[in-house]
């Protein structure tokens, strides 16, 4: 069966063992029919023949034995011009696994016995012995050469596949090593910049309470308010400076979003003068971990942008799962200010290529009642990406 198998998968195999067998047939038809019909050396030769060839397709060493066995037959008895390439074909097939000494130990075996059998004076050979014997051992010698010719394309496309191999090991290793380099450098910039600027503020913060009179409660609100947005902020980018040192085998998953983390993210905007209206907020908490994270952070940056450029409300409704989805939206009144700036749009952008990571559709822009952005989100762990929506 292995053979069998060998064969299909080698063309140089199949190509050996259908000219041997051709060979042999030609050899078996001339043994029945023709002037050869009768002999008794054409049935030695196809039955040695076939027997060689089902050693010769395992490599066996007998299969070289054979081969030189007809090769002397051959020389002795010449028969029809087709069985003089079994003792080749099975060479050839011998010689094409095997390694380059023992090829070559093979082909000497072959041709030595093809020269003992035209040259021996105790069995004299006919008059054009030499002539056939000269015609085996070239054959014998384009048979070994093939044979290792062959394997020595095959041992340099494994060659050239392992070198390529390894470097594209190297060209992933060097990339990751860029990234986590890069990573590093984003790091220090935001520990740098954004985190001193952040502890600056809540300094101040602080120094502008102690100077605050006590009856200025109004003040001091907002100005609980802006220190707790900075720890928030702080602690955030605590845990995104986390990440960005870690590697990826590392990183730890975040911790899902419950009810009170969405009560604190509602909360922290009334108290800077917006209103928000929800319905259906529930349903966000059957949502996977990972989905359920990424709505918090489409609701965090979208009731950002209504604060700065609506109206003071904005309306928050969340559709119960259908199909496997479930829909969050966020709508508030447009209100132009020309002196606020426009923006970079990084938000809208960000938020987008969060829910398509997750599998989900996501569209943002006016409608007739404001602004709207609309989010579909994998009501389960999503296992292969949904088709976005134009």
């Amino acid at each position: 069966m292995r053979s069998v198998s060998w064969t299909r998968s080698d063309p140089w195999a199949a190509g050996g063992t259908l000219a041997v067998a051709v060979a042999l047939s030609v050899g078996a038809l001339s043994a029945v029919v023709g002037d050869h019909a009768g002999s008794p050396t054409l049935w030695v030769v196809v039955a040695l023949g076939a027997a060689g060839l089902g050693l010769a397709v395992r490599a066996s060493a007998f299969a070289v034995a054979v081969a030189a066995l007809l090769a002397a037959v051959e020389i002795r008895d010449p028969a029809p011009w087709g069985t003089w390439a079994v003792a080749g074909g099975l060479l050839f097939l011998f010689t094409l696994r095997r390694p380059r000494f023992d090829a070559i130990a093979a082909g000497a075996v072959v041709a030595g016995g093809t020269m003992l059998a035209t040259y021996n004076p105790y069995a004299p050979g006919q008059d054009h012995g030499s002539v056939g014997a000269f015609g085996i051992v070239t054959l014998t010698a384009a048979m070994v050469g093939v044979g290792q010719w062959v394997q020595a394309q095959r041992r340099y496309v494994i060659a050239e596949v392992g070198r390529r191999r390894q470097e594209a090991e190297r060209r992933r290793e060097e990339v990751a090593r860029h990234v986590a380099e890069e990573r590093l450098r984003i790091a220090r910039e935001l520990h740098d910049s954004v985190a001193h600027h952040l502890a600056v503020v809540s300094v101040h913060t602080n120094l502008a309470k102690a100077h605050l009179d006590p009856s200025q409660q109004a003040s001091r609100r907002a100005l609980d308010e802006v220190q707790a947005a900075t720890r928030s902020v702080l602690e955030e980018l605590g845990v995104v400076l986390g990440v960005l040192r870690a590697s990826e085998t590392e990183i730890a998953p975040a911790a899902p979003v419950d009810a009170a983390m969405l009560g604190e993210l509602l909360e922290s905007f009334a108290g800077i003068g917006l209103k928000v209206t929800t319905s259906g907020l529930d349903h966000l908490l059957a949502l996977a971990p990972v989905a359920r994270t990424a709505a918090r952070r489409l609701l965090q940056e979208s009731l950002t942008n209504a604060r700065r450029y609506g109206d003071g409300a904005a309306t928050v409704s969340v559709e119960p799962p259908a199909g496997g989805y479930l829909t969050l939206s966020v709508r508030n009144p447009w209100v132009p200010r020309e002196t606020e700036s426009a923006g970079s749009g990084l938000g809208l952008v960000g938020m987008e290529e969060r829910v398509h990571a997750l599998g989900g559709t996501f569209h943002a822009g006016p409608d007739a009642e404001g602004f709207l952005v609309t989010a579909q989100l994998p009501a389960t762990a999503p296992r292969r990406t949904k088709e976005t929506s134009g």
